[in-house]
């Protein structure tokens, strides 16, 4: 069986280790270039609250900046410090249980990884984490927000068909629509960015509140399938 993971609150704790963390520098970044607000600390209070319901941290800045009704400059200001400038001495850890997981369903499966963001970025993220990358067979980090390709690509050069393949992400509509469109098996990591993630349950095959719940699916649907 081929599983294909996302990264960003699939595997690492983003939302925990990252962007809390991150949008205070985020604020004090748009403050620097010009941005008035009364009270920092009431800002930030914010700030945090909008995140920590939106489904990603571009959606909460551009809330943020809809609401104190300014230039939407700092809007683009706010996503660049975001998601461009992590401080390298900010730790990122992993999922509890990822890469023991990982490393213990590699010895059965191949594991391929397909991540949204700065190639050198998330690659960085999960070297802090200890994940090791030679643990996938092939690795996509995309800006662009549509996985489909990629995906497509992975089974094509691994030679995996659609029902010998299984994607793990938290967000529904980034990381399993489009897998669910291949025809692939789903699993949905409710994880960070996945608590707040639209769409249905139906759009879904299986759903998850910890990683280590993972391998008793994947050996659910080998018993069941003629992998």
């Amino acid at each position: 069986m081929l599983i294909i993971f996302d990264l960003d609150d699939t595997l690492i704790d983003t939302s925990g280790c990252i962007t809390h963390f991150k949008l205070e520098d985020t604020l004090n970044t748009m403050v620097h270039e010009g941005l008035a607000i009364p009270d920092f600390s009431e800002a930030l209070e914010l700030l945090r609250r909008l995140n920590s319901t939106s489904d990603s941290a571009r959606s909460a800045i551009a809330e943020f900046v809809e609401i104190l009704g300014v230039d939407k400059k700092f809007f683009e200001i706010g996503v660049k410090e975001v998601y461009e400038h992590i401080p390298s001495d900010l730790p990122v850890f992993p999922l509890d249980g990822a890469i023991e997981m990982l490393t213990e369903l590699s010895c059965q499966h191949q594991l391929a990884l397909v991540t949204i963001g700065k190639p050198m970025l998330q690659m960085d993220k999960m070297k802090k984490a200890g994940i090791d990358s030679r643990i996938f067979s092939k690795i996509a980090v995309t800006e662009e927000k549509n996985k489909k390709p990629h995906y497509q690509m992975i089974m094509d050069e691994l030679g995996y068909g659609p029902t010998e393949v299984l994607v793990c992400g938290d967000r529904i509509p980034l990381d399993l629509v489009p897998a669910r469109e291949l025809g692939l098996k789903t699993v949905r990591i409710q994880w960070g960015r996945g608590l707040n993630s639209s769409g249905y349950k139906g759009e879904v095959d299986y759903c998850i509140s910890e990683l280590k719940e993972l391998k008793s699916i994947v050996n659910s649907l080998m018993t069941f399938s003629s992998f």
